[in-house]
């Protein structure tokens, strides 16, 4: 007889059966699962030869719903459908930016034609003064801005009985001179102060074209005595033809041994010109010899304590010599006809005429004006 509390350990109950036979039907359901997924990958064949084939190329269906260049790389990796070329995004830039770094060639300027200035232009333009040379070339050449121009207005000259003088603010402020040698013959000295001159310049040697010997110029002595005499102021001038600084040093030392005597006012000019209608020492000389000959001579004089000035007509003083060394340096006295000079810079004293009748000289002379009272120097 059981008692009713007493396990029965002979038998299982119905909840242990039931669960054992859940567990094998979902176990066995597992098993099929397996082996429907692995048929799926299989190829035709053994189990042993299967190979993994390649994801089917997407169909352009696939592909339209993503925009060139923008589709989503997940997608692509799940899928299978990504390529190398998907991760090179880079690629996207470079048009971009060869269109930003691209030089844009631009077209050269056209150069314009230069233009050959006129005579009439040249003439005009304030800028050229003509020389003429020995030859009978003529060249417009530039006007140096390193060289001070001229500031006289002409306006203010008078000329009363071939005798010019200069004014300003009404009052005159120039003074008159004749240059004299032995080619004027005699003087009278007197009757030149009577006759409104201030001063001459007395020729007081030189050197010969051909031979080459200084010499004193015959009339010296004579002249420089009865015009200081007179009451004249005096310079003196020496006619060059030296070919090297050592003769024109020479001619300087010959001018201040004949001066020792004497006192004088006015400038020791320094005159070199070409010969006409012959050949002289001097016509092989380039501009920058006949430049260094009148450094020499005018150097050495200063040292001795005289001023000095340098003598010539334009076409000298531009074309025969070289302006930029000599005209910034020393006084000039200009040889110029013409009523008013087109010699463009500064110069101190003015040959303005031609030889021509004056009271007290025996032959014709010509008439200088100084715009600087030298006395006061």
């Amino acid at each position: 007889m059981r008692l009713s509390d007493e396990r029965d350990d002979n038998g299982m109950g119905a909840p242990v059966v039931y669960t054992i036979v859940g567990v094998s039907a979902f176990i066995f359901l597992i098993l099929a699962v397996v082996l429907l997924s692995n048929t799926n990958w299989g190829g035709q064949g053994s189990a042993g030869n299967r190979n993994i084939q390649p994801s089917p190329s997407p169909t352009p269906e696939e592909t339209a719903e993503f925009a060139p260049g923008s589709e989503d790389l997940e997608t692509l990796y799940r899928e299978h459908r990504l390529r190398s070329e998907d991760l090179d995004f880079w690629d996207m830039y470079k048009e971009e930016e060869n269109q930003l770094i691209e030089a844009v060639p631009t077209a050269s300027p056209t150069p314009e034609p230069t233009h050959e200035p006129t005579e009439e232009e040249l003439a005009s333009d304030g800028k050229h003064v003509q020389v003429t040379y020995r030859d009978g070339s003529k060249e417009w050449v530039e006007i140096s801005k390193d060289i001070p121009l001229y500031s006289y207005d002409f306006t203010n000259l008078k000329i009363t009985n071939g005798k010019m003088a200069y004014y300003q603010d009404g009052e005159k402020s120039s003074w008159l001179g004749v240059d004299l040698s032995k080619n004027n013959g005699d003087v009278d000295f007197e009757a030149l102060k009577n006759s409104g001159v201030d001063f001459v310049m007395l020729r007081l040697g030189s050197r010969g074209y051909e031979t080459g010997l200084v010499t004193l110029d015959e009339n010296f002595v004579s002249n420089i005595t009865k015009a200081q005499s007179a009451g004249l102021e005096v310079g003196v001038y020496f006619y060059s033809q030296a070919v090297n600084e050592e003769e024109a040093v020479e001619e300087a030392e010959f001018v201040i041994s004949n001066l020792v005597p004497y006192k004088i006012s006015y400038p020791v000019a320094f005159d070199m010109e070409y010969i006409s209608n012959d050949e002289s020492r001097i016509d092989s000389l380039d501009e920058e010899n006949k430049t260094q000959v009148a450094q020499a001579f005018l150097s050495r004089i200063e040292r001795e304590g005289y001023r000095t000035i340098l003598y010539g007509n334009k076409d000298w003083l531009l074309g025969a010599l070289m302006p930029d060394k000599l005209l910034k340096e020393y006084d000039v006295w200009l040889n110029d006809q013409a009523s008013i000079p087109d010699y463009p810079y500064q110069f101190k004293m003015w040959k303005y005429s031609a030889p021509q009748k004056i009271d007290g000289v025996g032959s014709t002379a010509s008439y200088t004006i100084s715009f600087v009272d030298y006395t006061r120097k």
